[in-house]
């Protein structure tokens, strides 16, 4: 999946997309779903993780709004 397609999934807010790749956030250090409820993050704060695992091991926690570690 493209960079494009995944910052166009986070835009929308879409559904679909959870659980196939999550979202980092670089000036927070959360990690998200695409469908995520808070504001879109600046895309060049984005940073995307294929698993939520990789999110924490590099150093970021799970959004307590959307609890990416429930999917």
């Amino acid at each position: 999946m493209e960079r494009e397609e995944k910052i166009k999934a986070v835009k929308n807010k879409d559904k679909r997309y959870d659980g196939q790749f999550f979202v980092a956030v670089k000036s927070t250090k959360i990690v998200c779903c695409p469908s995520c409820s808070s504001r879109t993050p600046l895309e060049k704060n984005i940073v995307f993780f294929d698993t939520l695992e990789e999110a924490l091991i590099n150093g970021y926690r799970p959004c307590k709004r959307c609890k990416p570690e429930m999917i």
